[in-house]
């Protein structure tokens, strides 16, 4: 009996136990580049948890299963933001069910400990796959056992990683303000500012009451509190409309990550650069910090953020009038697969119309700005992985507006009637009433 064979094994024991529950076809041998892997059949696991639970030796597993996942996201928290990210990603995505596992038995426990070690390493992965669908959910579940939690030495750099993470998304969304996590963060014991998360601890803890704070802090000396800084800073000028300070503040996030050789951050830089570069149109100066972003993206294995990076080489491609090697960029980018959110299905619609357009294609291509803005209309599920009122959703609006412009750009109005006679009232609202937008948006 599998029950029997495994009871009172030590360490030693479970090479044999193992064995000898895939021989009886208990479990599943898997061969992964991280090593060999085991799994059970729902069937068998259900089995197996009724056994346990009719033994009473549920919590012995559980506490030991939760340790494991505690010195897990000990050695791991902030792998994702140092020198060598490559292989540590790979190892915390092979255990990222087992992580999930972990995380949620430690909420029902209220286990500060285990939330933040899990928490930051998962919250960790998931920025750099830019799923921020499940970060949001991340920093909603682990706020309240974050904010009362008080970690000892061992847990003290994991819990700061956690709360650095939730705090900094929730700005995103949000804008600076003294949110639970921030509160929590600032109440840990301040450390040297010697790496990303600590630097971001100390950034985090100047954004919300005092801009001039903020704005010293991008002259420090210290190489990553003036690169997050600077990050920061790059969206305050670009909000108010100052694209060219927006830019030097980029570059100047580059200089400082890139004198710690950080591969993520830096590429993180190099895309906020281009992404700047592509609004003002200095086409070849996008170009060239995007093909430096793309092998990260590559060895990171992050798909969505690599298809997007060919996208704005197509733009960029098109803007220097490059319209043959913007379509090379195009086919590097993925098929549209069934699954993806239709925000990121019509933003290709859109990168192929502007091809369209550019080869003189114009009707092919304003047909495909108009299918795009339908899609987004009537839209079913989420348009971003993010559930929205598809009536009040501002990425809709945007792709309303930019086919007006396409449309207007080539005479053709008359196709987009009913767009050019809603959009002056919904700008007008928007523009009017800034403090009701999200601040990204603003």
């Amino acid at each position: 009996d599998a029950g029997d064979t495994a009871a009172g094994t030590g360490t030693e024991d479970v090479p044999r136990v193992l064995e000898h529950l895939v021989d009886q076809s208990l479990l599943q041998v898997a061969d992964t580049p991280t090593g060999t892997r085991f799994r059970m059949l729902e069937t068998v696991r259900e089995f197996s948890t009724a056994r346990r639970e009719a033994a009473g030796e549920t919590d012995r597993a559980v506490d030991g299963f939760l340790a494991w996942a505690r010195d897990f996201g000990v050695a791991h928290h902030d792998a994702a933001f140092g020198a060598d990210p490559f292989a540590p990603l790979e190892r915390i995505r092979a255990e990222q069910d087992n992580l999930a596992q972990a995380l949620r038995y430690a909420l029902a426990r209220a286990d500060g400990g285990t939330v933040a070690a899990t928490g930051a390493v998962l919250g960790g992965l998931w920025i750099v796959e830019s799923n921020y669908q499940r970060v949001m959910t991340l920093a909603s579940e682990t706020g309240r056992v974050l904010s009362h939690f008080r970690p000892g030495p061992d847990l003290l750099e994991a819990t700061r990683t956690a709360l650095a993470l939730c705090t900094t998304y929730t700005f995103l969304l949000e804008g600076p303000r003294a949110v639970r996590s921030l509160v929590a963060l600032r109440r840990l014991p301040p450390a040297p500012p010697d790496t990303l998360v600590r630097a971001a601890a100390v950034v985090l803890g100047a954004a919300p009451e005092d801009r001039s704070a903020l704005y010293e802090l991008c002259d420090s000396d210290e190489p990553l509190v003036a690169g997050a800084a600077n990050a920061v800073v790059s969206y305050f000028w670009e909000n108010a409309g100052d694209l060219d300070s927006a830019l030097k503040a980029a570059r100047r996030t580059l200089e400082a990550f890139e004198q710690r050789k950080l591969p993520y951050l830096q590429a993180v830089a190099h895309a906020r650069i281009s992404e700047l570069c592509l609004e003002v149109e200095r086409g070849e100066e996008a170009r060239r910090h995007l093909l430096a972003v793309l092998p990260v993206l590559e060895r990171l294995g992050t798909w969505p953020d690599l298809v997007g990076i060919r996208w704005w080489l197509v733009l960029a491609s098109l803007q220097v009038g490059d319209v043959d090697e913007a379509e090379h960029w195009l086919e590097q980018t993925a098929p549209a697969r069934a699954d993806e959110p239709v925000g990121t299905l019509t933003y290709g619609l859109g990168v192929r119309a502007e091809i369209l357009l550019a080869r003189g294609e114009v009707e092919a291509g304003l047909r495909l700005w108009r299918r795009g803005v339908d899609l987004l209309v009537n839209a079913e599920g989420p348009i971003f992985g993010v559930d929205v009122d598809p009536s009040q959703d501002q990425w809709t609006l945007e792709a309303k507006a930019v086919t007006v412009v396409a449309h207007a750009q080539y005479g053709r109005l008359d196709l987009v009637e009913e767009l050019t006679g809603e959009l002056p009232q919904r700008l007008w609202a928007l523009l009017t009433s800034p403090a009701a937008q999200p601040p990204y948006l603003v």
